[in-house]
């Protein structure tokens, strides 16, 4: 299945006819994740041309209490709309992920689009845009696929160790290769491949929940092989890659940086993600200081055990297997200049 996926770069990429309708940047999150979503689509809204609509939907969120975010998107690109999915309790019942299962709604944000929107860029609720994205907005991507960024297994999964079998296991149940296993916070799609993509996934996740251990990435990876172009390494940049590296040393500017596990730059910002990361967070806070908009307040045993797999990852990179932070460090490099 891995040589049926490629990275194109983007001057071939631009060769393609061009998909029919406007493009849409999506968030979706429920009452409980909306300051940092929200905080997610100032950043999009600072870093896109003024014809990209950015779409923020709230599931089972009630009308009323929308309306109090008026003052809050005015001048921006930003719309909050309301979102409701009969399916995603059912669903819910299959997910087997540590994250919470509203991570499933994205599975459906196709069907919530205009006519005219003819493709999305998805971006999760634990992110940051900060550089341009319109010259990855100019581009088409693939009539049948989508355009995502490696996962960071791909930088240790030829490592020799304990959890290495595990893994590998995983992706044979997804009929994957570590080289073809994408991350899905970051997505880029046309809306018809997305609805295809995201029903094959969720008759999958349905029918084999044992097999999906990151659940619906995994079931989204499932769905997708062989038709997934890779975006260089800066449209989604991963914790697991910033402790390895952080690519600002050398000069690089990732456009999206990914908080992805505990603790989040604005639960306790430090190593890797310091009081720079929490800009939009804490504009998003300024701006919604007289909304009436729940604090997320992860579970302490959640932010220990985040705090503790950094400690340990810092430790044996220079202590116990230094040669791996040279050898991540010469993969990341090669996945950023793609």
């Amino acid at each position: 299945m891995s040589d049926l996926i490629v990275t194109l770069p983007f001057a071939q990429q631009n060769q393609r006819e061009k998909t029919s309708g406007k493009v849409a940047v999506v968030l979706v999150t429920d009452q409980n994740y909306f300051l940092p979503t929200f905080a997610t689509a100032l950043s999009a809204d600072a870093h896109t041309g003024g014809d990209i609509s950015i779409y923020l939907f709230v599931v089972n969120a009630k009308q009323a209490w929308l309306q109090q975010f008026g003052a809050a998107v005015s001048g921006t690109k930003i719309s909050i709309k309301a979102a409701s999915f009969p399916q995603l309790a059912e669903l819910s019942r299959f997910h087997r992920d540590v994250v919470p299962p509203i991570a499933l709604a994205r599975l459906w944000i196709g069907s919530l689009l205009e006519e005219d929107i003819g493709r999305l860029l998805y971006i999760d609720g634990d992110t940051m845009v900060d550089d341009e994205l319109d010259s990855l907005l100019a581009i088409s991507p693939p009539e049948h696929g989508l355009m995502a960024v490696p996962d960071f297994m791909r930088i240790y999964i030829d490592e020799l160790s304990l959890s290495k079998g595990k893994d590998i296991a995983h992706l044979t149940d997804l009929g994957c290769s570590p080289t073809a296993y994408f991350n899905s916070g970051v997505i880029y799609a046309s809306k018809n491949a997305w609805n295809s993509i995201a029903s094959s996934a969720i008759k999958f996740l349905r029918e084999h929940p044992d097999r999906c251990i990151a659940s619906d990435q995994s079931a989204l990876n499932h769905a997708a092989q062989g038709n997934v172009d890779f975006l260089p390494l800066r449209y989604n940049y991963q914790s697991e890659y910033m402790m390895a590296l952080d690519p600002r040393e050398l000069g690089f500017k990732p456009t999206i940086w990914h908080f992805v596990g505990a603790p989040k730059p604005w639960d306790a910002p430090g190593w890797p993600w310091d009081e720079y990361f929490n800009k939009f967070y804490r504009q998003a806070e300024s701006v919604l200081r007289n909304c009436s908009v729940t604090l997320p307040v992860p579970p302490k045993a959640q932010i220990v055990a985040g705090l503790s797999h950094r400690e340990r990852n810092r430790f044996r990179m220079k202590w116990v297997y230094p040669w791996r932070r040279y050898t991540r460090r010469r993969k990341i490099l090669s996945l950023l200049s793609q």
